[in-house]
């Protein structure tokens, strides 16, 4: 039970995933990392960043999954995958020029499927957002030399994903959020802080920490 006189502080750690395996025979849900993929994933592990998170998660994407692996290895965990954090569910693979349009409508109109088969991404963060909720609700701030620390915790998932859920969150950015999501690195991590008395905000944006 959550004591009141805790700050109900928490912090995510938004993973993108690192390099995935294009398959055009295989749907993109089930793709995993190339070996440029894994080195990047690797790479994560090494970041003190991750030391105070207190559960790993993930979509259930292999990419996903695979990426986050050795970050909770390191720390003597196992990624849990929740289906609340799977990538904008998505078509067949289709080529660059369809795939960039088809993104650009779904994340500048997040109310409507942006082609056949494409989950709008209204839908799509409402689902991560329930998800967030369930695990601030198992992951209470922490207490230690009379100091409250945030309850943190790490989840990895795709850039459609993120960008979406930033973006209904915090507002669009600026140059607005497909420019947001072409911008992403394969990894690129970005943490987010929420608090019951304060707007949510960014505490390191994506493409900040070289991976």
């Amino acid at each position: 039970m959550n004591d009141s006189r805790v700050p109900q502080a928490h912090r995510l750690i938004l993973v993108r995933h690192a390099h995935s395996r294009v398959d055009p025979a295989r749907h993109p849900r089930g793709w995993g990392l190339t070996e440029e993929g894994r080195w990047g994933a690797r790479r994560l592990a090494a970041l003190a960043l991750f030391e105070r998170a207190a559960g790993f998660y993930a979509g259930p994407e292999p990419k996903a999954v695979e990426t986050l692996a050795p970050v909770a290895t390191e720390h003597g965990q196992q990624v849990q995958v929740e289906a609340a954090f799977a990538e904008t569910a998505s078509g067949e693979w289709a080529s660059e020029q369809d795939f960039l349009a088809t993104v650009r409508r779904l994340l500048e109109a997040p109310h409507q499927p942006p082609a056949p088969g494409w989950e709008p991404a209204q839908g799509a963060t409402q689902r991560f957002a329930a998800g967030v909720d369930r695990l601030r609700a198992r992951h209470s701030p922490v207490v230690k030399g009379g100091h409250a620390l945030p309850g943190t915790v790490a989840i990895a998932t795709g850039g459609r994903m993120l960008t979406a859920y930033l973006t209904d969150l915090l507002g669009p950015p600026a140059d607005g959020a497909f420019d947001a999501w072409r911008r992403l690195r394969l990894p690129d991590l970005a943490v987010l802080e929420l608090s019951p008395t304060a707007p949510p905000r960014l505490v390191i944006p994506f493409g900040t920490l070289t991976v």
